[in-house]
């Protein structure tokens, strides 16, 4: 069958040659995937609008020998909300990044396509900080990387006193057995609950939670620290969204 139809979310869209662009689409049914869209800087395109970046569209793809390429597509939401403040553009940009940095080519992960369709939503509404902490952890756990947070993951023991966060290590651990190396956080009991309920909790409730600023630092930290150990580097949009929101 040379054409097939996907839903997907836009991740990423590259400039190419002449009036052609290169989408990077997270799909509900075959995970991320790389597709040309030819023609679609042309005024009289009628794809333009289906592949704008974080959208979420329904595409009608023909399998070409490099590249497959986008035949029709239809907007099914563009996410409004998001679009009228830097804030939500900035956050949405993360959020994409991160998706397209921890998946990889036709892994299909159907999860991870609700997360980030039901996140996009929210983005916008004045929430993004602790939206955006939610997706970090929830993305994570649905990849196979959820960190310990229950108990010591190093002798399995009931975390009494201090609470230290270690990436290499996995999760939590106790005084007793924290290492004299790596790369550690204390953290505090409000900030390891917390951390808790954004896992937790459904994602359209998330941004009922309320963060206090030490808390949120503390978390923000700690999945930074998580993330950068798991992918070997930074995610470049993080640091602009840091810059839009001042924390």
């Amino acid at each position: 069958m040379k054409e097939y139809i996907v839903d997907a979310i836009i991740l990423k869209s590259v400039r190419a040659r002449e009036a052609d662009r290169v989408i990077t689409l997270y799909t509900r049914q075959l995970g991320k995937k790389r597709v040309v869209a030819h023609g679609v800087e042309k005024p009289t395109s009628r794809k333009r609008g289906a592949v704008q970046p974080f959208s979420h569209s329904r595409l009608m793809l023909r399998r070409g020998r490099d590249l497959d390429s986008v035949s029709q597509g239809e907007g099914l939401e563009i996410f409004p909300v998001l679009r009228q403040n830097l804030e939500g553009l900035a956050a949405a940009s993360y959020l994409a990044e991160l998706v397209d940095a921890f998946t990889v080519d036709e892994d299909p992960n159907p999860p991870v396509f609700q997360l980030l369709l039901e996140t996009f939503v929210l983005l916008g509404g004045g929430r993004d900080f602790v939206v955006a902490r939610a997706f970090e952890i929830k993305l994570v756990s649905l990849l196979g990387y959820r960190p310990g947070l229950e108990e010591c993951v190093l002798c399995s023991a009931p975390v009494e006193g201090k609470v230290y966060f270690l990436p290499d290590q996995g999760g939590i651990v106790c005084g007793g057995c924290l290492p004299d190396t790596g790369r550690t956080q204390e953290v505090s009991r409000g900030a390891l609950e917390t951390l808790k309920a954004l896992l937790r909790w459904e994602t359209g409730r998330v941004g009922r939670i309320r963060l206090d600023p030490a808390a949120g630092r503390e978390i923000k930290n700690m999945l930074q620290l998580f993330i950068r150990y798991h992918l070997e580097k930074g995610i470049k949009s993080g640091k602009f969204m840091d810059l839009v929101d001042g924390r």
